[in-house]
């Protein structure tokens, strides 16, 4: 198979291939956060010059402490319920469910842009228990086919590395329309602040890119403020709660990070229960 070289309707969609290195590169760590084999696969079959990306260590150390926490999630939430489906908002190349290979069934959908499912379809094969579904992740057409297939299961919605690419009002209509669709629903976003989100150019992946931040948020309640029924139940930042592991691979370029107030809490993940 000869590689492939991506062609993107959207600029967002570009970002995929930052987390994709991101894994492939970890993985071949000396003492690596995650091991993705798959993604060391696929990244050797992309036709795109990633060597833009290969300077950016926190990057690198924030996609693996994500996927990790994400790939923790998924793997609680199949666990809890025999009817589960989980659903992968803005997918890109991530072999999440290959990577986690629960043996427990449960239904999966991953959803992204139709350049995306199309790129994503040549890698990672689709299954009965594994659909993917084209769209805008802020209209509320897929929401309505899941809740045509499931109409009583318990819903676990993952929103990784999408948000910040979003406006404000896009983010509050994803929330408002799983909220309006299902009863049992759980959501887990990844999100950065509002310094980071209004300078794109400190991204030193992103900047590479065509795509920009939109969106960033400080008070994890505001979402709460938004749909009344959603509640916190969890939160978890990269700079501060992987500390030990950031200063042991990067050395003192760490410090910043954990104690700057613009930097310990900027980037990580807030998860939310519908009660």
């Amino acid at each position: 198979m000869g590689k492939i070289r991506p062609e993107f309707q959207e600029n967002v969609s570009e970002t995929l291939l930052i987390p994709l290195f991101m894994r492939a590169k970890e993985s071949k760590e000396k003492d690596p956060i995650i091991t993705d084999k798959t993604s060391e696969d696929i990244l050797s079959m992309v036709d795109y010059d990633f060597s833009k990306f290969s300077a950016d260590e926190r990057c690198q150390l924030c996609v693996s402490f994500r996927t990790k926490y994400f790939d923790n999630v998924l793997k609680n939430f199949v666990s809890k319920y025999d009817d589960a489906v989980v659903v992968l908002v803005a997918c890109g190349l991530d072999p999440r469910i290959e990577r986690v290979a629960i043996s427990k069934k449960y239904q999966a959908y991953e959803l992204d842009f139709l350049d995306v499912i199309n790129l994503r379809r040549q890698f990672l094969p689709e299954s009965s228990d594994n659909k993917y579904l084209t769209g805008n992740i802020t209209t509320d057409g897929w929401i309505k086919s899941i809740k045509e297939e499931h109409p009583n299961g318990h819903f676990l919605f993952i929103l990784e590395g999408v948000a910040m690419y979003l406006t404000e009002e896009e983010v509050k209509r994803v929330f408002h329309n799983i909220d309006a669709n299902f009863e049992n629903a759980e959501v887990y976003m990844e999100r950065m602040n509002k310094y980071l989100s209004e300078r794109t150019n400190l991204h030193e992946s992103v900047k590479n890119t065509k795509a920009s931040f939109r969106w960033g948020c400080d008070n994890p309640r505001q979402i709460e403020q938004w749909v009344k029924s959603f509640k916190l139940t969890d939160e978890y930042y990269y700079y501060s709660d992987e500390f030990k592991k950031i200063r042991k691979r990067i050395g003192l370029k760490a410090l910043p990070l954990k104690f700057l107030p613009k930097q310990s809490r900027s980037l990580g993940i807030w998860g939310y229960v519908k009660s």
